[in-house]
């Protein structure tokens, strides 16, 4: 029988695109992959690969809620631990590898009690409540930025597990190598931030008439709106709602503009494209600024905050840019070192339960 591996993700993408990045790897050595998630939760769309199996948890958040849903939280949360005995106790995984969030809790403590082999991986610059928590029970931890737990020798410098097509990407070299009259410019705010993005970027971004062509992702909302407001302009732009092939949006990228999410900052680097982030007002801790900061400090993108200058500085440095191509490509070529290079194979090469050359048949 083949061995079972337990990956506990749930919530936003920053957790569950890391975590099915690395399920895909691992599923190709043949292993059993058992997904630990909410019935709710956003992985139930990420999650196409019929061979991992979804199980859920009846989970729910704790910090920053009402007495309320609090105590809703502690009841999920003592609910989901005994659920999670029961899952490991069945199921036997070789190891629990978690990528945060409230639900990635009561499964490490459970898993750490049953002596099952632990193991965290924290997406972003400062490290969430839950994955504190778990890095108390994990036996090795992997950040995706450096220093965002204290230094030990279970702490592995990781990155974020990336698609394999993000190594076709066009190399910044080629891409930024001649001044071009008209650049591409990729838009989007994400999940949690397209609104903002849909009302203010289209009218910023008019008064550059054809200097820039366009791809604005809108999310759910809006479309019609952001549709209207680049039509009624002149310019070549095209709207849409959603994609599934954002590496080659990327690819076609000149400048992107968008959030300062962990997996987004991490593709942006895997992708060597230049960037201003527009770090997310009521991220967790603000560690959307904090990601953002990791990057302008390495002089491979330029934050423009969310505020009422937000208009005004991001024309600034779209002007900026356009004039002086050359930073284009100063920007891509610092990014290129910012992260690990191979996040999976990093992950897997430190898990030993692994590492008999992926021999994946229980005894």
């Amino acid at each position: 029988m083949k061995k079972n591996i337990f990956i506990v993700a749930s919530g936003t993408g920053g957790h569950v695109v890391p975590a099915n990045n690395i399920a895909i790897k691992i599923i190709r050595y043949e292993y059993r992959i058992t997904w630990i998630g909410t019935s709710h939760g956003i992985e139930n769309k990420i999650v196409k690969d019929k061979r991992i199996k979804l199980k859920y948890l009846k989970s729910s958040g704790i910090r920053g809620k009402n007495f309320f849903h609090t105590i809703k939280g502690m009841f999920n949360l003592i609910r989901s631990f005994f659920q999670s005995l029961v899952y490991i106790y069945k199921d036997k995984p070789i190891f629990v590898l978690g990528f945060g969030g409230y639900i990635s809790v009561p499964v490490s403590i459970a898993a750490y009690l049953m002596r099952v082999p632990v193991y965290v991986h924290e997406s972003n610059s400062i490290a969430g409540s839950a994955n504190k928590i778990n890095n108390i029970f994990s036996k090795i931890t992997f950040q995706t930025f450096p220093e965002t737990f204290p230094s030990s020798k279970k702490i592995v410098l990781s990155g974020n597990p990336i698609k394999d097509s993000f190594s076709k990407i066009i190399k910044s070299e080629i891409k930024y190598q001649n001044r071009r009259e008209t650049l591409n410019l990729l838009i989007f705010g994400g999940s949690q931030g397209a609104r903002f993005f849909n009302h203010n970027i289209p009218l910023c971004i008019n008064q550059f008439g054809n200097k820039f062509n366009v791809i604005h992702i809108t999310g759910t909302q809006d479309k019609n709106l952001v549709e209207k407001i680049y039509n009624n302009s002149g310019m070549k732009a095209k709207v849409i709602d959603f994609s599934h092939e954002i590496d080659k949006l990327y690819d076609w990228s000149d400048i992107i503009i968008c959030r300062s999410g962990s997996m987004t900052v991490s593709e942006i680097c895997r992708a060597s494209r230049a960037a201003i982030l527009v770090p997310f007002l009521y991220a967790t801790d603000n560690h959307q600024y904090s990601n953002a900061k990791f990057l302008e400090k390495g002089n491979a993108a330029r934050i423009v905050e969310e505020n009422e200058d937000f208009s005004t500085q991001l024309y600034a440095s779209l002007t900026e840019m356009y004039n002086n191509q050359e930073i284009l490509l100063r920007m891509s070529n610092n990014s290129k070192n910012l992260f690990p290079n191979d996040s999976s194979a990093i992950i897997l090469e430190n898990i030993p339960e692994l590492n008999e050359k992926f021999n994946n048949t229980a005894p």
